[in-house]
């Protein structure tokens, strides 16, 4: 599956990212969590745009969905 990139701004935004790419692939929040090595309530928060989630735990989420963060000028 090719994964188009997007830019992102906002918590918010990477949440949907997040829920919608979790959801392409076939996963639940729980599932996610447990490959992720993270806890339910982190995809939970990160899905819902919470600003406070640790980077960390965010890069983990991205790498187990096969997704990349990826910087760049504006």
């Amino acid at each position: 599956m090719a994964i188009q990139s997007t830019s992102l701004t906002t918590p918010a935004e990477l949440g949907q990212a997040i829920r919608a790419r979790r959801k392409a692939v076939g996963l639940t929040q729980g599932e996610l969590a447990d490959a992720a090595g993270t806890s339910l309530r982190l995809v939970s928060e990160v899905e819902r745009g919470k600003a406070n989630a640790r980077l960390e735990s965010v890069l983990k989420l991205l790498a187990e969905l096969g997704l990349r963060l990826e910087l760049g000028s504006r």
